[in-house]
């Protein structure tokens, strides 16, 4: 006698999750409900899957057990407890504020901020030390993306064309015995 049956729909549905999903833990969970239905055992299954036995066992449970919820509401499984972020939404907070302006208004001689610099002034400015690591998680959770600052001169030098090589309007060539030169006439 198998542990669990399903119905058609939740046979094809189950099949569906395995080609779409791209959360392992539900991937695996799907795979092994599926097995279980195809005559598999539960040893056979966890030594698949790389689980324990009685993590079978409480897949299928939390499965039952949950039945007037949704399909994929079973397939995840149970929420996991957890220390709640305390630090999070205040990094957001600055990091909304901070991202708005120019570090030079807060007394840096940068001119893009780096995570260091927000670390720094999350410190000066709330108190509070943070880890880098955090702001990063919360950079990103913004959808910002750090790119490598690209330097350029202010404005093209008035004798680029010559310095590359080229005839500026009122130079003419010199012969030298040594070099060819171009030079502006006097």
């Amino acid at each position: 006698m198998h542990p669990l049956t399903l119905s058609l729909s939740e046979r094809r549905a189950l099949e569906k999750q395995i080609h779409e999903t791209k959360d392992t833990k539900v991937l695996k969970r799907a795979q092994a409900l599926l097995w279980l239905t195809e005559g598999m055992t539960v040893s056979e299954i966890a030594k698949r899957l790389a689980v324990t036995r009685q993590t079978i066992y409480g897949w299928i449970s939390f499965y039952r057990s949950q039945g007037n919820k949704s399909f994929i509401t079973r397939l995840r499984g149970r929420p996991k407890s957890g220390r709640p972020a305390r630090k999070s939404a205040l990094v957001l907070q600055e990091i909304d504020t901070l991202l708005q302006q120019s570090p030079k208004q807060y007394g840096y001689r940068h001119v893009d901020w780096t995570v260091p610099l927000l670390q720094q002034t999350i410190k000066d400015q709330r108190h509070i030390d943070v880890s880098t690591k955090t702001i990063r998680r919360c950079l990103k959770q913004r959808h910002y993306v750090w790119k490598r600052p690209r330097y350029t001169l202010a404005r093209e030098s008035p004798t680029w064309a010559q310095e590359k090589g080229g005839l500026k309007k009122d130079s003419r060539p010199i012969q030298d015995l040594s070099s060819s030169l171009w030079m502006k006439p006097f």
